[in-house]
């Protein structure tokens, strides 16, 4: 797949909105449900699911059993972190692949149960069957008494990112020897085994920050997704991006400049929200404003050295997905 154009496949978010449609309009009691990071239920309770299945979103050859259960409560406490929620509990649904012992089980336990204590948030059941390939589905809930949600950016917010972007897909590809090893391999291996979620830069951005969404599958691809869901434009400054120390090296190894390939990476698990230009300095946390929502259709206008309209980012339906992301 073109790293930095959509792919000929299935479109996932298409394929999402067509499913949402089939099964209608929720309940009174959920505010908002199929279309954000989490579904917001009444009064103040957040909840999302999110699904790693092996060759898709890992591979068993580059990650231990330790960091795959990590990642796997991180990537769902990611979209706490995009609705600015505090974690309230977890549940795992575990299928051990063929061959898959009881001892593997545990391992994947052993990096679950770091990340749950690391960041608060305790698993309390699940289950475990097995399947013809190792996958987990975690299912985490939350609470935020100021959800951000896709849906409210404001036409003359500022668009900015928490931290630094590319790193993991870097390391995916020097992990996977794709690309040689910079000096900054470690870290970048770090970062795509071990994501970090925002939850505290969430929480120093709940006043401040008008809509928001995390950064998992590339900055081209979720910014459309903000467009799409506050019907505005949003305009990107590709010159502008936050680059991890060692992608540059990483980039140019496989064509790319280093700005196209932090945006088209997938998997930083960075935050992008909108903020009103006044308001950026107190954020309490890093920021970094990469461009600006203005008013009209729903699209995302790239700016900026190698700036191209079809700039995408990681599809999960793509034809030839790469592990990973």
């Amino acid at each position: 797949m073109d790293h930095a154009a959509g792919s000929a496949g299935p479109d996932e978010f298409a394929l999402i909105r067509r499913l949402g449609a089939i099964l209608g309009r929720p309940g009174a009691e959920v505010v908002e449900g199929i279309g954000d990071d989490c579904a917001l239920l009444s009064p103040d309770l957040v909840w999302s699911l999110d699904l790693l299945v092996e060759d898709v979103h890992f591979r068993r050859s580059t990650s231990s059993l330790d960091d795959i259960g990590w990642k796997a409560l991180a990537v769902n406490l990611s979209d706490l972190a995009a609705c600015a929620a505090e974690p309230i509990a977890a549940l795992v649904g575990l299928a051990l692949g063929p061959g898959a012992a009881e001892a593997d089980a545990e391992r994947l336990y052993v990096g679950l149960a770091a990340c749950a204590g690391a960041y608060g948030c305790p698993v309390v059941g699940g289950d475990v069957s097995r399947g013809p390939a190792l996958a987990l589905a975690v299912t985490v809930l939350g609470r935020s008494q100021r959800p951000l949600r896709r849906s409210t950016a404001r036409p003359g917010d500022l668009v900015c990112v928490t931290g630094e972007l590319g790193g993991s897909e870097a390391g995916r590809l020097v992990l996977e020897g794709a690309a040689p090893a910079p000096a900054e391999a470690d870290a970048l291996a770090e970062r795509h085994r071990r994501p970090r979620p925002r939850l505290a830069e969430a929480a120093a951005l709940r006043e401040i920050a008008s809509a928001g969404l995390d950064v998992s599958d590339g900055v081209a691809s979720d910014a459309r997704r903000l467009a799409e869901a506050s019907s505005v434009i949003v305009a990107i400054d590709l010159d502008a991006l936050p680059v991890q120390a060692g992608v540059a090296a990483v980039a140019g190894a496989v064509g790319l400049s280093p700005t196209i390939f932090a945006a088209t990476g997938g998997e930083d698990y960075e935050l992008l929200v909108t903020v009103a230009a006044d308001a950026v300095g107190s954020a309490g946390c890093a920021l970094t404003p990469i461009g600006r929502i203005e008013a009209g259709a729903a699209r995302v206008r790239f700016e900026g050295a190698g700036a191209r309209a079809d700039l995408a980012g990681f599809d999960h339906l793509a034809v030839r997905a790469r592990a990973g992301s």
